[in-house]
């Protein structure tokens, strides 16, 4: 039987902290969108761990994305529990799984509660030596945020009351990833949708400038789930970024593998404030906005017999979504990285 610590490296979805103590933090993020997108909203349980007296806590961030809130509820550290054999967490009478998310929060006079059931995830592929959407890097110790996508896309069930609006997500679509570690990066770009013309289209991208042993680096990873199969562009497979450009609410990029080139555009409008770690410690704000509009197109890549260096494009997908999560935060310091930016 495989220990705790070996488990937790090969299956990221599931709680990492055990043995954290201080200076430690590590959230869930669930996508919830109906089927007419008129109600889309962020749920995000968590933990932190802090070395400020009284610090450390549970938590339930829900933000909801049409109007531009977030709300946070706080709780007792002891009232977070965790599953050892698979993904499944509990704050309180709430919980969190792979499968099932439910709710029963209360503010003031404002109640927030939900019995939500998910289907036919797209998981992100894993090997022995790729356990997860952080590649090799996973087996990389004192990293001060670690990243997983727990599915790509899936189907979503069920009813919701939030603030006293009664929500059927049946027929939805829903999207889960998390992040782990001290602290958020010194800077990133963060973008997700699964919200396309083509319905089965998904994207995940993120880079971001890491701090590592009183260094720092430039990393990112992108996942386009297409035709049925997730595409990986990520530093940790020989994967390029060959152009970025970034304003506080919009970016353009490329880039690009072996076989394909990506170009991802993405712009939001309004935001939500969300409170991030810091050293464990939940004191950051981040502005979010989960009505962000994608445009992405997909070419293949081929060589021509004229010369192995030579290679032609062709274009084999182009789509617009819509309904997408995007952050800019300090994006100054990734373009004074060693990435190619042309």
């Amino acid at each position: 039987m495989l220990t705790y610590s070996i488990k937790k490296i090969y299956n990221p979805e599931i709680f990492q902290g055990h043995r954290k103590t201080s200076r430690y933090f590590e959230g869930w993020y669930f996508k919830l969108a109906d089927r007419q997108t008129e109600n889309v909203f962020a749920v995000i349980p968590g933990v932190s761990i802090s070395d400020i007296k009284n610090g450390s806590h549970s938590f339930i961030q829900v933000m909801d994305g049409i109007n531009a809130t977030s709300r946070y509820f706080r709780f007792d550290f002891k009232d977070f529990t965790y599953s050892t054999d698979r993904f499944n967490i509990s704050i309180g009478s709430n919980s969190f799984s792979d499968t099932n998310l439910k709710l029963n929060l209360k503010e003031g006079n404002e109640t927030y509660r939900a019995d939500l059931e998910f289907s036919c995830p797209s998981k992100w592929p894993r090997t022995i030596l790729s356990p997860g959407a952080m590649g090799w890097y996973a087996f990389v110790p004192f990293m001060e945020c670690y990243h997983g996508v727990v599915s790509m896309n899936h189907a979503i069930s069920g009813i919701a009351s939030f603030a006293g609006k009664t929500i059927d997500f049946s027929g939805g679509k829903g999207y889960i990833e998390k992040d782990w570690g001290q602290s958020f990066p010194q800077g990133w770009i963060w973008l997700q949708s699964n919200h396309f013309k083509n319905d089965m289209t998904s994207i995940m991208f993120s880079v971001a400038r890491i701090p590592w042993k009183k260094k720092s680096f430039t990393g990112f990873i992108c996942g386009l789930l297409y035709n049925k199969k997730i595409l990986v562009f990520a530093t940790y497979n020989g994967s390029k970024i060959k152009s970025l450009a970034h304003t506080p609410d919009s970016f353009k990029c490329i880039i690009e593998n072996s076989k394909h080139r990506l170009s991802i555009e993405g712009s939001k409008q309004k935001g939500a404030t969300l409170l991030s770690p810091v050293l464990g410690a939940m004191d950051g704000r981040i502005n979010e906005s989960i009505d962000a509009k994608v445009k992405i197109s997909l070419e293949k890549k081929s060589v021509n017999k004229a010369g192995e260096k030579e290679t032609s494009v062709k274009l084999i997908y182009e789509d617009t979504g819509y309904c997408g999560g995007l952050e800019i935060a300090n994006p100054d310091v990734i373009d004074q990285s060693n990435i190619t930016v042309t």
